[in-house]
């Protein structure tokens, strides 16, 4: 995985990041606060050898005394040194209670034993050490034996406990940077398992490496768009219309070698807008006068009726059945005298229909005689159709609706349709957010008109909802 990869995977999941790891830091710190406050306080006790009289001596001494610190740094914590400290203070913990609230410690060459007590309270933190401290220096010379009439270790309290003032337990910025640690953890386990289930595409990177294939159009999304599907000649001037006339553009650079060309639009799964997109590119060629043919494939989920405005009742299965001549099929849209041929009645066997020899010998008859055929062809998941069409009439033009499919789903996509030796030439990003640099440069050179009312005025040079006549500007003509 690439660190490009890494960084698009933090910035669409960032919002998920943020606010589990603020949950972890806020869990630490609301935890935190409902412990009860400890304090530690501490005294240090130092263990001498006596008797010592040459610089051997001195060197031999306090190599013991350093042993007699380790050894003595344990009998701290035993019974008997903290039971006179519990009947001193009067404590109600046991012996082995007290023991779990003090702790000892002996630095690495040194005859210096430090005593740390634990408690509630700093002031009773504080007596605690002290008492240890004081016990300790009275017990640890009586545990050696004498030499020559007098005890060869001496421990005396160098260093007395004060009442702490701030508390050593709990750790509030260890316990929030633990929780932060812990929400991280988290979002990663989240996030790692929405992309084992499957990330939506929401980018245009984001589609590109999910097909690993050509990004040759982008269509913005417009709310307007299942009211005035056809946006070319419904909004000619709007940013939409301008996308498609690009995506015709783009088109013409595929399979420049074929005097006719055939571009299969499909999609991964319905909803993804391929019927619409196709209508669209199919009227925007058109327009530039060349003779062009929509087809519509899909013979179960049939949309391209209601997207024109055609009747339904003939198209390509009566034509497949022999029941009409194709002439006769074909009806005209449009002021450029768009040809379209319907899916027809809705056939029981569609993919059989699909494959036949007669169908087959339909679509060929219909390539040579326009200059571009598109074929509106079914999803590419549900159904086998658009790869067997896509493999014969020359490859396939994949859309892709952003919000609306998964990268996994567009993956496996190109896959099947590669893997029966269909051409991808490219793929449509349908649904895209028009960014604002979007809008302001294409504010310098739209044509402003009129298409219908209530629209909102944010939006006005795309689709403005005025009802003032266009104006008129000489020698400006619509971008290609």
């Amino acid at each position: 995985m690439t660190a490009a990869r890494v960084l698009r995977i933090v910035r669409y999941h960032w919002v998920t990041i943020v606010v589990l790891t603020l949950v972890g830091a806020f869990s630490a710190f609301a935890y935190a606060q409902t412990q009860p406050r400890q304090y530690t306080a501490g005294a240090d006790v130092f263990v001498a050898v006596t008797g010592s009289a040459t610089t051997g001596d001195l060197v031999q001494g306090n190599n013991f005394s350093q042993q007699q610190a380790r050894n003595l740094s344990t009998v701290a914590t035993r019974e008997v040194v903290l039971a006179p400290v519990i009947a001193d203070l009067g404590l109600t913990d046991t012996v082995a209670e007290l023991r779990d609230r003090v702790t000892t410690s002996v630095a690495l060459n040194t005859s210096l034993i430090s005593i740390s007590a634990t408690d509630p309270s700093p002031t009773a933190a504080a007596q605690i050490a002290n008492l240890v401290a004081a016990q300790l220096a009275d017990v640890g010379p009586t545990l050696s034996p004498e030499v020559d009439g007098q005890q060869p270790v001496l421990l005396r309290v160098v260093e007395r406990a004060v009442p702490p003032v701030d508390p050593s337990a709990p750790k509030v910025p260890l316990l929030i940077a633990l929780g932060t640690l812990g929400g991280l953890a988290v979002a990663a386990g989240v996030v790692a398992l929405r992309l084992m289930v499957g990330t939506r595409v929401r980018s245009l990177p984001q589609a590109q490496d999910a097909a690993g294939a050509a990004l040759i159009g982008t269509v913005v999304s417009d709310r307007d768009a299942p009211q005035h599907p056809v946006t070319v000649r419904s909004a000619p001037h709007s940013l939409r219309a301008e996308d498609y006339r690009r995506l015709r553009g783009n088109l013409r650079f595929v399979q420049t070698s074929e005097q006719h060309r055939v571009f299969v639009f499909t999609s991964s799964l319905p909803g993804e807008g391929k019927s619409t997109t196709s209508a669209n590119v199919a009227a925007a060629l058109a327009a530039t006068g060349i003779s062009v043919c929509l087809v519509e494939a899909d013979l179960r989920r049939p949309s391209l009726a209601r997207v024109l405005d055609l009747p339904p009742d003939v198209g390509l299965t009566t034509v497949a059945a022999g029941d009409l001549p194709l002439e006769e099929a074909i009806q005209s849209w449009g002021p450029d005298r768009l040809d379209v041929l319907l899916a027809g009645p809705i056939p029981p066997n569609p993919s059989e229909l699909l494959e036949s020899a007669r169908t087959r010998a339909l679509l060929e008859t219909l390539r040579d005689s326009h200059d571009v055929v598109i074929i509106d062809a079914p999803p590419v998941h549900p159904v086998a159709d658009a790869a067997v069409l896509a493999r014969h009439f020359g490859g396939a033009v994949l859309v892709v609706g952003t919000g609306r499919v998964r990268e996994k789903d567009v993956t496996r996509a190109v896959e099947r349709l590669r893997s029966v030796g269909a051409t991808v030439h490219g793929i449509v990003v349908n649904f895209a957010r028009a960014t604002r640099a979007d809008r302001l440069s294409y504010a310098s050179y739209a044509v402003i008109e009129g298409v219908g009312p209530r629209r909102r005025r944010s939006a006005s040079l795309q689709r403005s909802g005025s009802q003032r006549a266009p104006m008129k500007i000489p020698g400006l003509l619509p971008a290609d």
